[in-house]
């Protein structure tokens, strides 16, 4: 059992816009919940439910007798997976908080749920026969088990396959009891539950006609109907523990290294299952938006401008105020000229041998090596002061190599020419450098240095102009990246 964090009620102003909207349920007026629990000397106990991966505190009850706790309220509960906690937070119960909320169940401390009784609630009924049903399998397993390990100890090969068989026959007769308990309620919270767990069977791949099989196949399915077996336009689900992991195992797992496109694609696919003026759309837009804005991994912010541009900025965020907006166009309107795939805008400025009467002026594009990396730095700033080292070690030993295919585009962003001056003697690097916030372009805008900062980091391919990397990496990592990209890019001009 996961430690059970407890919550205080007034803390849950952001869950109470959770409601039950999108499903229509029959019409109760109240809540009368009564739990018998034999052993508990408890005088209070806690009614939480589960919401995204945490158990929330919603209501408490006070002992009317001994082990007897009676929730009454005058509005429904939220629909969902909740549990009866002790004094102690030692779970005593699970149980389905139905539309019908007006039920009794009886239990005892242990929690076995073969003294677990349900009077009023067939839905719990269900829940209490799969219970049951898992108790018994899972016994009856572990002995199966421990028969196999002793058999195999003894070198019985044919005993130890024989419990093999049975162990696979069990695992049968027990998925086959889930899908009966899900196919006979459909509706049932449970049901949708219990289905939402399930696995999705990827079926072998279809020969071609010259006889070859698409290798890409299996993955290309399972992200296809990955959400399969959910039913994301029942918002009940999102008060289950079952959401939360499967969004992390396919976006922050499955998907997370795609590239953006792919990304996009499947994003886009997962937000159209749910209604738009859902609770389930919220929370999934919610959840994605935050996952690949605040990602270091290269290219995500594409997908969260993808994302923005498609939902926030199309005004199927119904709940966002102006101000809210304004901000995510705000962010597009920075993050979209840099992200990869995107022209560079030509920087032309002066270099160190300015005078009131000279400048001279280079220009980014003007580079002899194949690619260009535009180093954005503040000589009085410290950690540009240690990466500028980092970055002219890197440049000096593939330059000594004979091996070094980019060339340094220094961009100082400070008006103090003489104290640049100062710095670039000290750090003796021989790549090209330029400064003194005089330019062709407002390039602290137009490369989102007004945002990012510095230092900060472009690398573009000299011959497209393309932006290849707009965020700094390790400078140890610059060689091995370039030599990535070379692989792509000519498979992908192949």
């Amino acid at each position: 059992m996961k430690k059970l964090v407890l919550f205080v009620i007034v803390a849950l102003v952001s869950v109470s816009v959770f409601a039950q909207k999108g499903k229509k349920t029959q019409t109760i007026v109240g809540a009368n919940l009564r739990f018998e629990i034999t052993g508990a000397q408890d005088t209070m106990t806690y009614l939480v439910f589960h919401f995204r991966d945490k158990l929330m505190l919603k209501d408490s009850a006070r002992a009317t007798k001994s082990g007897v706790f009676i929730f009454k309220s005058e509005t429904p509960y939220q629909e969902g997976l909740y549990m009866i906690v002790s004094q102690n937070k030692k779970p005593y119960l699970n149980f389905i908080m139905t539309a019908k909320q007006d039920f009794t169940m009886k239990c005892d401390t242990a929690n076995d749920p073969m003294k677990i009784k349900v009077e009023g609630s067939p839905e719990n009924d269900e829940m209490l026969r799969f219970e049951q049903k898992g108790t018994e399998s899972r016994k009856l397993m572990t002995e199966l088990k421990e028969q196999q390990a002793n058999y195999e100890k003894k070198n019985n090969k044919k005993k130890a396959d024989e419990c093999k068989a049975q162990i696979k026959a069990l695992d049968s007769v027990m998925t086959a009891f889930i899908w009966e308990l899900i196919e006979r309620n459909p509706d049932y919270l449970f049901s949708k539950l219990q289905k939402a767990y399930q696995q999705i069977e990827i079926p072998e791949p279809p020969v071609r006609q010259d006889g070859t099989i698409d290798s890409n196949f299996k993955f290309n399915y399972y992200l296809n109907h990955y959400f399969d077996n959910i039913d994301m336009t029942d918002s009940r689900l999102l008060y289950t523990p079952v959401i939360e992991p499967k969004l992390k195992e396919y976006f922050t797992k499955t998907l997370y290294y795609q590239p953006s496109d792919t990304i996009c694609k499947y994003v886009d696919k997962a937000l159209d299952m749910a209604r738009p003026d859902s609770v389930f759309f919220r929370f999934m837009l919610e959840w994605i938006t935050y996952r690949f804005e605040s990602s270091k991994v290269i290219g995500h912010d594409a997908v969260f401008v993808h994302i923005a541009k498609e939902n926030q900025l199309k005004g199927k965020a119904t709940w966002l105020d102006e101000d809210m907006i304004k901000k995510y166009e705000k962010r597009v309107k920075n993050l979209e000229p840099v992200l990869i795939g995107k022209i560079a805008p030509e920087i032309i400025m002066p270099d160190t041998t300015q005078t009131d009467d000279y400048r001279r002026w280079y220009s980014s594009y003007r580079m002899t090596k194949p690619y260009v990396i535009l180093w954005f730095y503040d000589p009085d700033c410290p950690t540009c002061n240690k990466e500028t080292s980092k970055l002219k070690q890197v440049y000096d030993s593939l330059e000594t190599a004979g091996v070094r295919n980019f060339d340094v585009y220094g961009v100082s962003a400070d008006e103090d020419i003489a104290r640049w001056k100062r710095y670039l003697k000290e750090k003796q690097v021989k790549w090209i450098n330029v400064g003194g916030m005089k330019a062709n372009i407002d390039y602290m805008h137009a490369y989102n240095i007004y945002e990012s900062g510095t230092p900060s980091m472009i690398i573009f391919d000299n011959e497209t102009k393309e932006i290849i990397l707009n965020r700094r990496i390790e400078m140890s990592n610059i060689e091995e990246f370039l030599k990535q990209y070379e692989k792509k890019f000519k498979n992908k001009k192949q």
